[in-house]
């Protein structure tokens, strides 16, 4: 009788022992001190109230939408402007909805528009904008001409010149002062690319003078798209006006973008302050430009014009494709979008 209540009150002490250290376990782990025990955050949802057959309300949840709002096309216009371009590729800025597309996918000579990755990849190296150095005859370039051998700059000036005048010898005196042979330098300019994710993007100088240095227009939009996320390339493709100052000189040297549209020497009703973009030519490429574009309403597109037959129509062409997709397409925040939605 005695080894069966001994057996009993055993028994009752492991079942209260562990009702306390439960109860003790409750009140100690604090949901989010924890993360292991943390429960998974709620997603926002969108919900519905329909009418139920008994007349009643019956709410339905519907999960977020998996993809962005993209624009939808309005009526069935094709584009009637007049292109000269052999490539040309439009898409909305915030969804990479293709608005329009010819021979979006030949890869092309970029010309200048190389330069948008020279200087992602200067962006990378340990450069000291601050500091100067003196123009040598070996970054010069015949085509060039908007800095001298013997002229003295820091290398943020040449930054500067180098984008808004598209500068061939400052990219060559940027390349030399990082301290990289131009033959290395490439070799970094297609490591860029590929970690862009830019597949037909090749590249084998800085300059963009060579021809081998290629892209479909499909990536050269997504190189605008990268490179204007760089906050010092962006603020310089802003510039229409610029005044460079070597330090030897006594004047300044007044340098004007190569982006008409910029400098509105093409007539356009684009806002001057949101036109950011890179030209590039050469004789194997033809005219070619790549930009990006917004409306009043802040709607914005990217446009690539790539071997166009003139200086000035890439620019005219960019801006007609960029008012066509304007005006025959809706986005979400367009009265009537919704009619073209099932």
């Amino acid at each position: 009788m005695r080894q069966k209540l001994l057996d009993f009150l055993s028994s009752y002490g492991l079942m209260t022992l562990g009702c306390v250290l439960i109860f003790i376990a409750s009140i100690s782990f604090k949901t989010g001190h924890y993360p292991l025990l943390k429960f998974p955050d709620a997603q926002p949802v969108v919900v519905t109230v329909v009418q139920a057959a008994d007349g009643g309300d019956a709410v339905l949840k519907e999960l977020p939408p998996s993809r962005p709002i993209i624009p939808l096309a309005k009526d069935k216009t094709e584009f009637a402007g007049t292109l000269t371009a052999a490539a040309a590729f439009v898409v909305d800025d915030s969804t990479d909805t293709v608005l329009y597309s010819l021979n979006s996918n030949t890869p092309r000579p970029l010309a200048s528009i190389t330069k948008l990755v020279t200087m992602l990849v200067l962006s990378d190296l340990p450069m000291h904008w601050s500091s100067t150095t003196v123009v040598q005859a070996s970054d010069c370039d015949a085509s060039s001409h908007q800095i001298n051998v013997g002229e003295k700059y820091t290398l943020d000036d040449l930054w500067n010149i180098a984008l808004v005048a598209s500068s061939n010898s400052a990219i060559n005196a940027l390349v030399r002062a990082s301290g990289i042979l131009p033959e290395n330098f490439a070799i970094l300019m297609n490591r860029k690319a590929q970690a862009l994710k830019l597949e037909s993007a090749k590249f084998v100088e800085p300059t963009g003078l060579d021809a081998n240095n290629i892209a479909t227009a499909e990536d050269t939009v997504r190189l605008l798209e990268e490179a204007l996320k760089n906050k010092k390339i962006l603020k310089t493709a802003q510039i229409g006006e610029y005044y460079a100052h070597p330090l030897n000189k006594d004047k300044a040297k007044r340098m004007w973008s190569t982006n008409w549209l910029l400098t509105n020497w093409i007539p356009n009703k684009f806002d001057k302050e949101c036109i950011v973009g890179k030209t590039g030519y050469i004789i194997d490429s033809g005219y070619n430009f790549v930009v990006r574009l917004e409306d009043e309403k802040k709607h914005a597109v990217r446009v690539v014009i790539m071997g166009a037959s003139s200086n000035e129509t890439r620019f005219s062409e960019a801006r007609d494709l960029a008012e066509w997709a304007f005006g025959h397409y809706l986005w979400p925040d367009d009265e009537g979008y919704n009619a073209l939605v099932e």
